[in-house]
């Protein structure tokens, strides 16, 4: 822990923390043709025997805030 406090600026809590590398490299743009229109994909389902393996591993990475939930509304 204490090599961790005294080098703090070398891990980058951010994008802009990371020195020597351009945030326009790191993020990825989708760039849409005007004319498409959007569509949504129907959901599949998944096999039963994977649900609960699929539940765990999600409900461990919100625990250690890796992933968050966001609302669609």
């Amino acid at each position: 822990m204490s090599i961790l406090k005294r080098h703090r600026e070398a891990i980058g809590w951010t994008i802009n923390d990371i020195k020597g590398i351009s945030p326009a490299i790191v993020q990825y743009r989708i760039h849409l043709i005007d004319e498409a229109t959007p569509r949504r994909d129907p959901q599949r389902r998944l096999n039963p025997l994977m649900q609960e393996t699929v539940k765990v591993k999600i409900l461990k990475l919100l625990d250690n805030e890796i992933i968050y939930s966001i609302s669609n509304r």
